[in-house]
């Protein structure tokens, strides 16, 4: 018996770290696997999850049960919503016995699996700095450059990669880029080019609304330190992104007055 108590809060743990990699709220990601564990018709169920951990306790007073805790260290973060919606169909389709623990554990395995190729969100990225550079009122020749500038975005991924940058760090790094690049583009090549259009459509794929927003709900709901912490999360990504532009702008400043 204690061995499928384990299996079952295995799965509820999966479940739980997939949907907080995901950017789900933290009172959804304790609803749904308390919902997995109350399955198991234990007495005491006991679940806590925060920006960086879940905690797990699967108690009962039947002294021949051993009490389970898992705990769960969440590292990467990202914002993954079909993840979310597959998870709550198998956490659904188990608490109603559509679907028994083994199916619900290989399942979710496929859904921590499954992503998105890093081309197609290469190409996401580029289209979404085009699409806010069109939003913003950008002319013919400021949707050129932005298609340039998405690609600077989405292949600074791969300094990310090969340094091990940090978020503060990729994200601060990333900015800097992109404003030196629109200026250059702008001051250099003989068109009206609206740098300050595109520079704001590349920031864009960077800006932390999903963390800003769940922070908020969290803290609404009473979680108040998972709320504190994804807040304060978004506060240091816009940070990152604020000094990425102030330094970009001054050193095209420092450069274009160098090269005078």
């Amino acid at each position: 018996m204690n061995t499928e108590h384990k299996n079952l809060a295995e799965v509820a743990a999966l479940a739980g770290q997939i949907m907080l990699e995901s950017h789900a709220e933290s009172y959804r990601v304790e609803d749904t696997v308390r919902r997995i564990l109350a399955t198991s018709e234990m007495d005491s169920i006991d679940v806590v999850t925060n920006t960086t951990g879940l905690f797990l306790t699967l108690d009962d007073s039947n002294p021949e049960v051993d009490p389970i805790t898992i705990v769960r260290r969440i590292n990467h973060r990202g914002n993954h919503l079909n993840k979310i919606y597959r998870v709550n169909n198998i956490s659904r389709a188990l608490t109603s016995g559509r679907m028994n623990v083994d199916e619900a554990r290989e399942r979710l395995n496929a859904v921590n699996e499954s992503e998105y190729t890093i081309y197609s969100i290469d190409i996401a990225t580029i289209l979404l700095v085009v699409a806010f550079t069109i939003l913003g009122g950008g002319q013919l020749f400021d949707i050129i450059i932005s298609f340039f500038i998405g690609a600077v975005v989405a292949l600074s991924r791969i300094w990310k990669n090969f340094i091990d940058m940090n978020d503060f760090i990729f994200t601060m790094f990333t900015t800097i880029l992109t404003a030196f690049a629109t200026e250059l583009f702008t001051n250099l090549l003989p068109f009206d080019i609206s740098s300050s259009i595109v520079i704001i459509a590349a920031l864009m794929p960077l800006y932390p609304g999903t963390a800003f927003t769940n922070g908020i709900r969290d803290t609404l709901k009473g979680d108040y330190v998972s709320g504190v912490a994804r807040i304060a999360d978004a506060f240091v990504i816009a940070l990152s992104i604020a000094l990425g532009v102030a330094i970009g702008l001054s050193l095209y400043g420092g450069v274009s007055a160098w090269m005078q």
